[in-house]
């Protein structure tokens, strides 16, 4: 069912406007973008839908395939669930001089949640994208993306960096957006031929506001006041050796070396260089399994799963601490690499492929 059926099935009339966002992949470049640092994320084709239409009194009234119903005023303190994002989105675009007193919104999602492929920010960027839609008003993709970022601060209690918002508002199918996440530039660069990344969910989901993601970020902001640099974004590796606690020093190698991964990644990408690319994941997946510490049994036995039966590279994406893992593989090979991880990871399941040669869904 879309969110137009949804909202009609539950509300008897239909919507005023709808939109949608995808979800995105990261495939290289992991808590770096706190640190200001570089990323290389590209589309999924699962997405989020949102359908919605103003009210006369104040009250949100939501109805989520997934979640089910919840009728809230608008201006109440938020609660934990999925109407904080709706409050989120009206008082930002308040503040964009856009008053809207209350909602009836419906949603519909087919990312999984808590997979690391960018849900939360799917669903802030589909909402925002609806409401501009539903009151005319225009905000670049750019400014969607930073106030999407905030509602996450702010609404969500995760203080996150602003890839996934901005993968989800500017990138396009079958291309790799390379994001400089301290100014925002962006390139789009072309993804492998004759590769596939193949996205495996661990089948083991992960809340970030639950306090493991904003304490990493609080460990890279104790190396940067280390280091007296504004972020890791500006580390050299021959930096480390002035920072003394041993947990401290590794969250900073991680970000320092990622970065460096991140740059050499899309010279390959540019290059068609798969080979060097997969190595890469690796090592990234490595280092956050080692240094950073959010890797976990069940991502671990897939990649090593994945090497182990051909895959060029093989890497957990997205936060940690559960979710998915993406794994680059020739295209003849793809087949084999699938089953042979879906018979050994017995809680895993494939999410997606992307390739050159793979289409989105039909209703992109």
């Amino acid at each position: 069912m879309n969110s137009q059926s949804l909202f009609k099935q539950h509300f008897n009339y239909s919507a005023v406007s709808s939109s949608e966002a995808h979800g995105r992949v990261n495939l290289i470049g992991e808590h770096t973008d706190y640190n200001k640092g570089f990323v290389l994320p590209t589309l999924i084709e699962q997405k989020i839908e949102v359908s919605l239409s103003p009210r006369l009194d104040s009250k949100i009234v939501g109805i989520s395939e997934e979640f089910g119903e919840k009728t809230v005023l608008s201006d109440s303190n938020t609660d934990g669930t999925w109407i904080d994002f709706v409050r989120g989105a009206l008082y930002y675009m308040a503040k964009e001089g856009q008053l809207i007193k209350g909602l009836n919104i419906a949603v519909v999602s087919s990312i999984p949640t808590g997979s690391g492929l960018s849900s939360s920010a799917a669903l802030e960027i589909a909402i925002l994208r609806a409401l501009c839609q539903m009151v005319g008003h225009e905000l670049s993709s750019t400014k969607i993306a930073k106030i999407g970022q905030l509602i996450e601060h702010h609404f969500i209690g995760t203080f996150c960096g602003i890839m996934d918002q901005m993968s989800s508002s500017k990138s396009k199918f079958g291309q790799v957006l390379f994001l400089d996440c301290e100014n925002l530039n962006t390139e789009i660069v072309p993804i492998f031929e004759d590769y596939t990344f193949i996205i495996i969910h661990s089948g083991s989901t992960r809340k970030l506001s639950e306090g493991l993601y904003n304490e990493r970020k609080r460990e890279t902001e104790i190396a940067s006041k280390s280091l007296n640099i504004s972020s890791l974004r500006h580390a050299e590796i021959s930096d480390l050796n002035i920072i003394k606690d041993p947990k401290i020093f590794r969250r900073a190698r991680h970000v320092i070396t990622e970065n460096v991964r991140v740059l050499k990644a899309v010279q390959f990408l540019k290059d068609n260089n798969a080979q060097a690319f997969g190595n890469l994941m690796n090592e990234s997946h490595i280092s956050m399994d080692k240094d950073y510490e959010i890797s976990s049994p069940e991502l671990n036995h897939i990649v090593k799963t994945a090497q182990s039966n051909g895959a060029l590279g093989a890497r957990l994406t997205g936060a940690g601490f559960g979710g998915c893992t993406v794994v680059l593989s020739s295209n003849t090979r793809r087949d084999d690499i699938i089953k042979k991880i879906l018979e050994h990871c017995p809680k895993s399941y494939l999410v997606t492929n992307i390739g050159q040669n793979i289409a989105p869904s039909k209703n992109e």
